[in-house]
């Protein structure tokens, strides 16, 4: 009984709204854009969804200090999907001797496909540094002899 409740309760809307894309795209312009997209899932999340992801996120947070690679974890400070803490969180756990958290005041969830073009474009750049940066430190090197 309980196996076929439950199995039953997945299919159940776990949110009041389904309004996650206002909260992810700042840009009204390409707000608009997205949510008129038809693959975009207009639905609300169902309980099912919505516990696989705190399971895989309790266990993902749990093993943040087995992280011993370099990464760059960036975040939009008015994130209304997920919280930056999740990002500091991992910085600050992780074990890798070469880590990059960059928080982006102001910034939603969508932080290269949501935000202003100016903005976008910044966090781009960002990443493009981060790159080029451990493509120097840790790239091929040449195999001359």
């Amino acid at each position: 009984m309980y196996g076929l409740l439950f199995g039953f309760a997945d299919t159940w809307a776990a949110m009041p709204d389904n309004k996650m894309v206002g909260k992810a795209i700042r840009d009204p312009e390409k707000l608009k854009i997205i949510a008129v997209n038809p693959k975009r899932y207009a639905g609300r999340p169902r309980v099912g969804t919505m516990r696989e992801v705190v399971r895989v996120t309790n266990y993902i947070q749990n093993n943040f200090n087995k992280v011993k690679a370099p990464f760059l974890t960036l975040h939009g400070t008015a994130d209304g999907v997920t919280c930056p803490t999740g990002s500091q969180m991992l910085y600050e756990k992780a074990s890798s001797e070469d880590k990059t958290l960059k928080l982006y005041e102001g910034m939603y969830h969508s932080l290269i496909q949501g935000e202003p073009d100016d903005a976008a474009n910044l966090v781009l750049a960002d990443m493009r540094k981060w790159i080029d940066e451990r493509t120097e430190k840790y790239g091929a090197k040449s195999n001359d002899n």
